[in-house]
């Protein structure tokens, strides 16, 4: 993926490259994901491009944060702490006016909501306040540029958010780590100021204003609106995720016409296959994807003999499998087979029905069970 970052960068001569959080997948990065990164910044870095970078829910802030100071020079910006949301990284075009990128790393509302001033402590009221101190920065800036010598003013003020956070109308996945909002996947919630929940997810009325904002959290590269996108995460996690956009926004700060998608298709690709062991051994859909990662829903009526060692070997990326075709309601729980047992040969008898979906023992087996019901005998 990385790879396929630094290639995409130098292939659309990108100047600034915005990464919303989250950069690892947990607080404590393995040592090559944290080598990896840094090798990746030292490639764009030494072509010439700024990053910026601010952390998200699954990231320590303050470890991503550690040395932002020294790195900053380089061109690598951390937007790690509150106060660095309302200080912007700062860049003049080159055909004249400025353009304003403020970072804004997740903000758990429990803890920054009393740094804030805010009785309650929500995400829409977190982000609400950070947004209103943006603005207040950001028209300061502008005053100061206008009332400077004429020929210090060069051109119109571009500003632009990043933010990691749910904003009302994203469509959810499996895989996000949860925020406040239980959403199923594939929902896009919407922004109540009535429920508690609802307060979780941001309005994208908070937004109004920017000239393009940047979010992290969802995994679906989405557009909300005019200016307002995911970018999503570049690599599939989940089966939700299967039939999602991959890749990346690029934006292009002087013109400021719509953003163009950047596609990418890195790993291994997904597929939700579904019917009978019969139909899902056919050949067509075997040569189709047997080099996917495969999500397999069984709907025989009762279990086939070795179903999943067949469909394995037709598959051998096989991830998930499950028998949903149980058409008996005395197969669904085995509390039922056993209260029905009269004998110790029938309660194994209903289990091995329970678990294979409605499939008893073959005479073999039966034969088996005999056997070692009277060797356990006294």
């Amino acid at each position: 993926m990385l790879e396929a970052l630094c290639t995409a960068v130098a292939e659309h001569a990108v100047d600034v490259v915005l990464i919303a959080g989250d950069v690892y997948d947990r607080a404590l990065p393995p040592e090559w994901a944290v080598a990896a990164l840094e090798g990746c910044l030292q490639r764009l870095v030494d072509a010439g491009v700024q990053v910026i970078i601010t952390p998200g829910n699954h990231d320590s802030a303050a470890r991503l944060g550690f040395g932002r100071g020294l790195m900053r020079r380089s061109g690598v910006h951390i937007r790690s702490s509150l106060e660095d949301a309302w200080i912007p990284v700062e860049f003049t075009e080159p055909t004249g006016g400025t353009t304003l990128v403020y970072g804004v790393p997740y903000l758990e509302p429990q803890l920054f909501a009393p740094a804030l001033g805010l009785e309650r402590a929500h995400h829409t009221g977190v982000t609400a306040e950070v947004i209103r101190r943006i603005w207040a920065d950001a028209e300061a800036r502008r005053a100061a540029a206008e009332t400077a010598a004429a020929e210090t003013v060069k051109g119109p003020l571009t500003v632009i958010l990043m933010a990691h956070l749910f904003a009302a109308h994203g469509a959810a996945s499996d895989s996000e780590r949860n925020i406040g909002v239980d959403v199923a996947a594939g929902d896009a919630p919407a922004h109540h100021e009535d429920t508690i929940g609802g307060l979780t997810v941001v309005p994208l009325e908070l937004f109004a204003g920017f000239d393009y904002v940047a979010l992290g959290h969802l995994h679906g590269r989405q557009r909300l609106s005019t200016t307002v996108r995911y970018s999503g995460s570049p690599l599939r996690y989940s089966f939700s995720e299967t039939h999602q956009a991959k890749g990346a926004w690029l934006w292009d700060s002087g013109t400021r016409d719509s953003a163009q998608p950047l596609d990418w298709s890195i790993g291994r690709p997904l597929a939700q296959l579904e019917g009978t062991l019969e139909e899902l051994l056919g050949e067509e859909p075997v040569l189709t994807h047997r080099d996917s990662f495969v999500q397999v829903k069984l709907t025989d009526s009762v279990r086939p003999e070795r179903a999943f060692q067949r469909v394995q070997e037709s598959y051998p990326h096989l991830a998930s499998f499950t028998h949903t075709g149980r058409q008996d309601a005395s197969h669904r729980t085995y509390s039922a087979k056993v209260e029905q047992a009269r004998t110790d040969t029938e309660v194994i008898e209903g289990f091995l029905e329970h678990v294979r979906g409605g499939r008893g023992p073959s005479p073999e087996e039966r034969e088996l069970i005999d056997q070692g019901l009277q060797a356990v005998r006294p």
